[in-house]
């Protein structure tokens, strides 16, 4: 086996602990020697990590990468940014299990709730994925850079027991064919059970659960003594729910998101966390460094949630400029639109990045450019959007803006870091970033927490959350999942608009970061000098059954 030498780094070790200088041997996918000297002639390979910062590789408990592997097994662009492991199924939006009957309403989900076009998943996504187990076998078959791992889906599971008939309650025998679907997947290596019950303008299929159906699927996690429940709670089963039904179910819960909200709603909803932390319950929320926003082209307005926009999905342009000139149309639009997170729009927040026909308003807000011409905001942007041909673009900003409160979020006692959401929301969003964004902007500039600390942020913490052996920290004998990167210019770099995928669709990409040297994933060089190269280094993650360490008594 080939043995590569990481020499004269600054070890982070992933424990929060001070660092330590020391050269790391790698032979295989492990490591197998760490000292102060190791002799360079034990080693076919050397990597110069003079002067950078050594960390395991990076966490990510939330991603969407389900699909996007049958068409970029790279796991972009996560993986120019230090992530080496990926958890995905989250939201209740698993890829598996459906049958080739049901393919159409799981894709079209994705496409509703993730914004992920249905034109690139038809073409990528198998036929039919009958079986957990089966999932993961074409996942591993695609060669994935990265490791990966998955929660299995309520709103999934609810459409391969009910079909398209899933808003409505399940009935008994429905709950039990669930209950069923989960217990396999979990046996097959799924990580936990994941689930969406706040109630939205675009619905999912798991709000229309009552609680005794999703408390029976979580009891499956109980029987099975093993596993992670993930929480975007709501409707019949709330956040109070969450932390009260976590001690009964004995596993470890995770919910998103404690985010900063510029209305304030999230204070409560730390208040409720600091109360029931406090008394042991292992719930632990998600939070995020980056800002909220979200860009999109008029041809796709994911920003705005209303029933009205969403009834032009899968239309022609045609149809949606003339759905967009009608008056009457309009009217019911602008009288039901809300923003992304279900708030009235602050069209002050609304930036437009891009329209041929009034170049003189990029980089301006679209609030501000109406009230100059005299006219509503929307009515401008529809306007716009059809003198552009659908190709207006714009982006909005709804939260996490306020640097303090989310520097005091990053430090909640028993919050975890999540919600890059890689792979959803290809061309509105991309923080994929979210590591480089930390240790650069949070950690160097902000000093919003010691670099040890965010390394143990990024690694052992979400490892150990999801129950993950030998990963997350830098020891002898464990995975070599390695990141080196230099703490005085990580950052994130610029993200851009490409239009790479299947179908002809576009989507954000940031794979220029700053200051990343190298990354190995299971011993595999797959970034080296600053240049990232496609291998197939990643394994499939299954459940242990470990638990964290933070024990439930309530």
């Amino acid at each position: 086996m080939a043995r590569t030498l990481i020499s004269k780094g600054l070890v982070y070790d992933g424990t929060g602990a001070e660092p330590f200088a020391a050269d790391i041997l790698v032979e295989g996918e492990r490591i197998v020697d760490i000292g102060p000297a190791i002799p360079r002639a034990e080693a076919d390979l050397v990597l110069d990590a003079g002067g950078l910062a050594v960390a395991p590789g990076f966490v990510d408990l939330h991603t969407h990468f389900d699909a996007q592997v049958f068409f970029d097994p790279m796991l972009t662009s996560s993986c120019f940014h230090g992530v080496t492991s990926t958890v995905g199924g989250n939201c209740g939006f698993s890829l598996a299990p459906y049958s080739a009957e049901h393919r159409t309403l799981v894709l079209h989900m994705l496409r509703d709730l993730e914004d992920m076009p249905v034109e690139t998943l038809d073409v990528a996504v198998p036929a039919a994925a009958e079986s957990f187990a089966e999932y993961l076998t074409a996942f591993e078959q695609q060669g994935p850079m990265l490791n990966f791992g998955s929660f299995i889906g309520h709103s999934t599971v609810r459409i391969a027991a009910m079909g398209a008939d899933h808003r409505r309650e399940a009935t008994a025998e429905e709950i039990e064919r669930m209950a069923a679907l989960v217990k396999e997947a979990l046996e097959a290596g799924a990580l936990g059970f994941a689930t969406k019950t706040l109630q939205s303008a675009r619905p999912s299929p798991s709000q229309y659960a009552s609680r005794e159906e999703t408390l029976a699927l979580l009891r499956v996690l109980k029987e099975h003594g093993r596993g992670v429940a993930m929480f975007n709670a709501g409707g019949n089963f709330d956040l109070e729910q969450v932390y009260a039904h976590q001690a009964e179910i004995g596993v470890p819960f995770t919910w998103i998101a404690l985010l900063a909200l510029n209305s304030g709603a999230h204070r409560k909803n730390l208040s409720l966390h600091e109360k029931w932390y406090g008394k042991g319950a292992d719930v632990r929320p998600q939070v995020s460094c980056r800002p909220l926003t979200a860009q999109c082209n008029m041809r796709i307005p994911s920003i705005f949630r209303s029933e009205d926009f969403s009834r032009l999905n899968g239309t022609t342009d045609a149809e949606r400029i003339s759905a967009y000139s009608d008056p009457e149309w309009r009217r019911a639009a602008s009288a039901s639109v809300v923003g992304t997170d279900r708030q009235p729009i602050d069209w002050s927040k609304v930036l437009v990045l891009a329209s041929g026909s009034m170049p003189d308003a990029i980089g301006r807000d679209l609030g501000g450019v109406a009230d100059e011409r005299g006219m509503e905001p929307l009515a401008l942007l529809l306007d716009m959007a059809c003198a552009d041909g659908l190709e207006t673009r714009i982006q909005t900003s709804y939260g996490n803006e306020d640097r303090g409160e989310v520097a005091r979020l990053l430090n909640v006692t028993g919050a975890v870091l999540g919600l890059s959401d890689a792979g959803a929301h290809p061309a509105q969003t991309c923080d994929a970033v979210l590591p480089t964004d930390l240790l650069g902007n949070w950690v160097r500039q902000g000093g919003v927490m010691p670099l040890a600390t965010a390394v143990h942020k990024l690694t052992q913490e979400p490892a150990e959350l999801i129950g993950l052996q030998q990963r997350g920290r830098i020891a002898v004998g464990n995975y070599a999942d390695i990141v080196v990167f230099d703490p005085v210019t990580v950052g994130p770099g610029e993200i851009r608009l490409c239009d790479d995928m299947p179908g002809g669709q576009t989507r954000l990409l940031a794979d220029r970061p700053a200051g990343m040297h190298h990354i190995l994933v299971n011993g595999t060089i797959t970034r080296r000098d600053e240049r990232t190269e496609y291998a197939p280094a990643g394994k499939i993650l299954r459940s242990t059954g470990v638990r964290s360490p933070q024990v439930a008594t309530v």
